[in-house]
């Protein structure tokens, strides 16, 4: 008996001492944070923070993982760049993400887009610029001897004579009347001007106007009675514009036209020169013609730009002439007969 509860104590301690040893070799092992390697207890380690590696591969390798991450290349980085919540490695990395000028083909932060994807820099935008297209002139210019002065682009395709002027004028009124049913049956005369025939026939602004919608009702009397009266509908266009332009400026005149005949009690210079805007802008924007939805949106002046964005809030989504009748109306409405 007694040796048989010698042999179970004997039994029992090995295992106490065995099991202790096992939890002190268990206490005193430690696994490397990067690779997961064991690292024996009497070996050398680093240690940074709460976190045990192995050698000063693991630790540089650690150390590293934390660098942010370049948004161009991918490369880990400790010195670089931040813009708008991304990271760059390099300045070569940055400017990557810089828009090219068209003008001087530099990368540039800053800069302001003509059109949907013509890139002018703060510097280039500054420069002497064309009349039409606001792209920075050169030695190719043409000056127009009205104040004005043209790129080479614009100087090439510019409309100077009467027969061409009166060809797209009678195909945008058409193109106007098919996409817009804003179309009107009176005739309308078309006259290619140069700056002073403008001036003279202007009541306002004939400085900066590029184009002006006439008319004139002549009333023919018998004995100091109307008998009948003749309408007289002109437009002028200023010589020496682009085909987009002076198609802008086409549709504006036009607008005029169609709200004499529509909505000709509606006086407020905002609400008249604001559609027509209105008309030219979305004409444009349907045929692609980018710098002068560009032109129209960019304008600060109060009758015209203001007017313009006031109109375009008040039509939505109307696209046809019989809506914005219904619209203006609203705004406007005409005196009881």
């Amino acid at each position: 008996m007694m040796h048989r509860f010698f042999t179970l104590f004997l039994m029992f301690f090995l295992s106490v001492l065995l099991c202790g040893g096992l939890f002190a070799a268990q206490r005193n092992t430690m696994t490397c944070d990067w690779c997961g390697k064991k690292i024996a207890s009497n070996a050398s380690f680093l240690k940074s923070e709460d976190k045990n590696f192995c050698s000063e591969k693991c630790f540089d390798a650690y150390v590293e993982s934390l660098l942010p991450v370049c948004d161009v290349c991918g490369r880990r980085f400790k010195q670089g760049f931040t813009s708008d919540g991304k990271n760059y490695c390099s300045k070569a990395c940055l400017e990557t993400t810089f828009r090219e000028c068209v003008h001087c083909h530099r990368r540039e932060p800053r800069g302001v887009i003509l059109g949907t994807d013509i890139f002018l820099c703060d510097y280039c935008r500054e420069l002497p610029a064309c009349s039409s297209c606001q792209m920075p002139l050169d030695k190719f210019a043409k000056e127009l001897g009205d104040g004005r002065t043209l790129c080479r682009e614009c100087a090439r395709d510019a409309i100077f004579t009467q027969s061409e002027a009166e060809k797209i004028m009678t195909a945008l009124r058409q193109k106007l009347a098919d996409k817009f049913k804003m179309g009107t049956k009176h005739t309308i005369t078309f006259d290619l001007c140069t700056r002073e025939e403008l001036k003279k026939e202007s009541t306002g602004d004939g400085e900066r106007e590029l184009g002006l919608f006439i008319f004139n009702r002549n009333t023919i009397t018998f004995f100091n009675r109307p008998i009948r009266s003749k309408d007289e509908f002109r437009i002028l266009i200023l010589k020496g514009q682009p085909p987009d332009f002076f198609r802008g400026v086409g549709a504006h005149e036009l607008a005029h036209d169609w709200m004499q005949e529509n909505l000709p009690h509606i006086d407020d210079p905002q609400l008249r020169e604001g559609f027509a805007e209105f008309v030219s802008w979305l004409y444009a924007k349907t045929e692609k013609l980018d710098r002068v939805p560009w032109r129209i949106e960019q304008n600060t002046d109060p009758v015209y730009g203001d007017g313009f964005r006031r109109v375009r809030d008040l039509m939505g989504d109307a696209k046809t002439a019989s809506e914005w009748k219904r619209i203006l109306l609203n705004v406007c409405p005409a005196p009881a007969k």
